[in-house]
């Protein structure tokens, strides 16, 4: 690929990456504070980073804002990219833009990398540039990718770890292989799974019979080495983590599977019917668009000799990952969509096979006319692509799909707080909230949320007790239900909708 070439591409790359962003209304998304869909995970992920920010704590201190543990302390993924949106707050000022960016950039960062994978494989530059819009375009991945979860940044570090692996197979240069293992153990610290699925399946294909004879002895032994360093840091961290939420007394964090077998016969086909068929079209691609990865599929299978040996091997390794995954996971896919953004993988990755089979046994024997068709369907179904992803990040940010009540005000209500002298450090009940953090991250106060776990499980006396000050109610209605009246004497300030109660007496 000769320099002019490479620019070219690029700029298309680009030219493709801000399209979808601008229709996936990512200037205006990229703005706001958690809501829609799993906004309790989302402010999880605000928290850390908000308390970085507000509290200076040290990046092994990571903390949040409900206290049922100690000072709040509880951690699950490897809170880096927490504590560099924290710190880039403190250049530039507190922004959601800045934590949704900090996500948004690894998705970017991914996808570049993706692109130099595919570029590998098929020379044509605009085929090359669809299994990348097929990735930034499915709707579940461009809805966590202008996020805060990390389950995105965990995928993308683990293609850009592929890359390099790749370049090290060609070149056999040490320092390739050495950044591919420092991708990969940021990715499976962040997300062992979603971060773990590609480099185990890329070593399984390179491991299997046909792909050994490619391999020499040396070069085995360092990418078993390499393995091994990124599966002693996976292993360290989850260690750490058990160590840290035991100490603290907080097990909040979801740790473990969620396999199908604890699940009756009823709620599975449940979870099949609600996954595949009411939200699979919704999370993924429109139905021709499937329809179209269907076909893939048994392309791939029936012309499976001629498809590329590495990558043939390395499609089949994520097709059994993900089946794996599927089982020891299936609990959790009825309510968390994101547990399902792994099955993107086996199938960008399938369409790069089949892509570099077309390019080998189809396109080169086309005239230019028939290749110009060729770029043109795939240019129509890029931007079909896109534009459904548009219809479906309207819908997950619509006023229906919002989240919580009264989220808007909980919001703006911080800096009255301050005014009417709630300290960021005061101890606040928050009413009516069954998440761990949702309105007390917004408040900026630590705290205990009423409902969590179930209605009314942290009491006023409870929270008295351990140190509350003030009560907050995001809804009206609550302050006439008997286990809050009585202390609704003291109203000591009113934001619209939210009343603020001292109830340290």
């Amino acid at each position: 690929m000769n320099e002019k070439l490479s620019r070219y591409s690029l700029l298309l790359l680009l030219a493709v990456l801000v399209f979808v962003f601008l229709a996936g209304d990512g200037p205006r998304i990229i703005q706001y504070s958690p809501r829609s869909i799993h906004m309790f995970r989302q402010s999880d992920c605000f928290a850390y980073t908000k308390h970085y920010f507000q509290h200076k704590n040290s990046f092994f201190e990571p903390a949040a804002y409900n206290l049922i543990g100690k000072q709040g302390r509880v951690v699950s993924e490897f809170p880096v990219l927490y504590y560099l949106s924290a710190r880039l707050c403190d250049v530039f000022g507190f922004h959601f833009a800045i934590l949704r960016g900090v996500t948004f950039f690894s998705c970017l960062l991914g996808l570049v990398y993706l692109f130099l994978i595919v570029r590998m494989y098929v020379k044509d530059v605009l085929l090359s540039l669809f299994p990348v819009a097929l990735l930034a375009s499915t709707p579940v991945y461009f809805y966590y990718a202008v996020n805060f979860l990390p389950n995105v940044p965990a995928i993308s570090f683990s293609i850009a770890g592929l890359y390099h692996l790749l370049l090290y197979r060609r070149t056999t240069r040490f320092r390739h292989i050495a950044v591919a293992a420092l991708y990969w153990t940021l990715a499976v610290v962040l997300k062992p799974t979603d971060g773990g699925l590609i480099p185990v399946a890329i070593l399984g294909a390179l491991l299997m019979t046909n792909g050994r004879r490619e391999v020499n002895a040396a070069t085995r032994l360092r990418l078993l080495g390499s393995f091994g360093v990124v599966s002693v840091v996976m292993v360290w961290w989850f260690l750490f983590v058990r160590a840290y939420n035991a100490e603290n007394g907080n097990n909040i964090n979801l740790q473990g599977i969620y396999p199908m077998w604890e699940m009756g016969r009823w709620e599975i086909y449940e979870t099949f019917r609600f996954r595949l068929l009411d939200q699979g079209p919704k999370c993924f691609h429109s139905v021709p668009m499937l329809l179209l990865l269907l076909g893939f599929f048994g392309l791939f299978l029936m012309r499976w000799k001629k498809m590329d040996v590495l990558l043939r091997n390395f499609v089949l390794m994520l097709v059994a990952g993900a089946v794996v995954y599927g089982v020891l996971w299936f609990k959790a896919f009825m309510i968390h969509d994101y547990y399902q953004l792994i099955f993107a993988i086996p199938a960008v990755f399938l369409t790069i096979s089949v892509l570099h089979y077309f390019q080998q046994h189809v396109l080169n024997t086309m005239s230019g006319v028939k290749v110009r068709i060729a770029q043109f369907v795939t240019a129509a179904l890029m931007i079909a692509a896109i534009y459904y992803n548009q219809a479906m990040q309207l819908d997950r940010y619509s006023d229906a799909n919002i989240g919580f009540d009264n989220i808007q005000q909980i919001n703006e209500v911080e800096p009255y707080l301050r005014k009417i002298g709630v300290k960021p450090t005061d101890i606040v009940l928050s009413v009516p909230d069954g998440s761990p953090n949702i309105s007390l991250v917004a408040y900026g106060n630590p705290g205990y949320s009423s409902d969590l776990f179930w209605k009314g499980n942290f009491s006023v006396p409870f929270c008295k007790e351990h140190g509350a000050k003030y009560m907050i109610v995001a809804n009206g209605t609550a302050i006439h239900e008997p286990a809050y009246e009585p202390y609704t004497k003291k109203l000591i300030g009113r934001y619209k909708d939210i009343y603020i109660y001292d109830i340290s007496d």
